[in-house]
C-alpha cells in the first residue's frame, strides 16, 4: 500500500481468477495469460475528491467499480457526476450499484438515468458479461437471499454497498465480492475500525480483504467521502486497485446483459 499526495491510501490486492463454484487460491503460482486490472471507488458521497480522478487515470485500469453511496443523501449531486464525467471521457469503463444513501434521496431513478446517460453500466440486481469474465451487482434495496444469480463456469465479481449483506448470500454466488459502507470503522487502531453505520462496534468488515462466514473472498473499501460529522482518525481515504490474473479461457467471452 501506498499513500498518494492527495492522502488516498492506494491498496494493491492480486487475487486469482477462479470460477465462482471452485475453491479460491489466493496468490497461486498457476500460470496465467492475462490480467484484468480493477479500480474500486466507495462512499464518495457527492464529494469530488482532489487528485482522485488523477489517480485513477494513472493507474490506467480496465474498469472502475463503484460500490455505492456515490450520491449523498442531501448533498448536492454534481460533485459526483463530475467525477464520473471526467472518468467516461478518459474512456474508461465504470460499473455501478446503489447504497442506502442513494435510497434517502427523492430523485434516485433519475441520478440512476443520468449515470446511464453517460455511459455508466448501472446494475440492478442483474448479471453482465465483460472481458472474460461475468460483473454483478445487487441493489442496496434488494434483499440478497431473494437474489438468484444464474450459474456460471467463469469468474464473477458482484458489487453489493454493505459487506454484511455479502454474508447472507448463497455460498458461491460470486468468484469476488466488492463492498464499502463501513468508512473504515471511522476510528482505527491498527487494523481494526471502531464503529460502522448501524451502531455496529468493532465491525468484522472494514479494510481489505476477507472471507465471508460462506468462506466467499470480499474486498472492503474504507471509502473516499464521508457524511458524518465525526472526523476520521488513523483512516485516510482508501483506493483498492485489484489485479485479477486470469486464465487464458474464462468461458464467457461476450459482452452483454443477464437478468437475475
Amino acid at each position: 500500500m501506498h499513500r498518494s499526495p492527495e492522502k488516498i491510501d492506494i491498496e494493491t490486492i492480486e487475487i486469482q481468477g477462479l470460477p465462482a463454484q471452485e475453491p479460491a487460491a489466493l496468490f497461486s503460482e498457476e500460470k496465467t495469460d492475462r490480467m484484468l486490472t480493477l479500480v474500486h471507488l466507495s462512499d464518495v458521497h457527492s464529494r469530488h475528491r482532489r487528485g482522485l480522478t488523477a489517480a485513477v487515470i494513472q493507474l490506467q485500469p480496465d474498469g472502475v467499480m463503484i460500490t455505492g453511496d456515490l450520491f449523498d443523501g442531501v448533498q448536492v449531486p454534481d460533485p459526483a457526476f463530475d467525477l464520473v464525467r471526467e472518468l467516461r471521457q478518459a474512456d474508461l469503463e465504470v460499473f455501478y450499484v446503489t447504497g442506502n444513501h442513494e435510497l434517502y434521496r427523492q430523485d434516485t431513478r433519475e441520478l440512476l438515468n443520468e449515470l446511464r446517460y453517460l455511459g455508466v453500466r448501472v446494475l440492478e440486481n442483474e448479471v453482465l458479461s465483460w472481458k472474460g469474465i461475468q460483473v454483478a451487482g445487487i441493489s442496496e434495496d434488494a434483499w440478497p437471499e431473494d437474489v438468484r444469480l444464474p450459474d456460471t463456469d467463469c469468474f464473477r465479481l458482484l458489487l453489493i454497498h454493505d459487506p454484511y449483506k455479502a454474508d447472507r448470500l448463497p455460498a458461491g454466488t460470486a468468484s469476488l465480492i466488492l463492498s464499502g459502507h463501513m468508512h473504515g470503522g471511522q476510528w482505527r487502531i491498527g487494523q481494526q475500525g471502531l464503529a460502522g453505520p448501524g451502531h455496529r462496534l468493532f465491525p468484522k468488515y472494514t479494510s481489505g480483504l476477507y472471507r465471508t462466514v460462506k468462506g466467499d473472498r470480499l474486498i472492503v473499501s474504507r471509502g473516499l467521502g464521508d457524511w458524518m460529522k465525526i472526523p476520521r482518525i488513523c483512516n485516510p481515504w482508501h483506493l483498492p486497485v485489484i489485479h485479477l490474473r486470469l486464465p487464458a479461457d474464462t468461458g464467457d467471452p461476450a459482452d452483454g446483459n443477464q437478468e437475475a
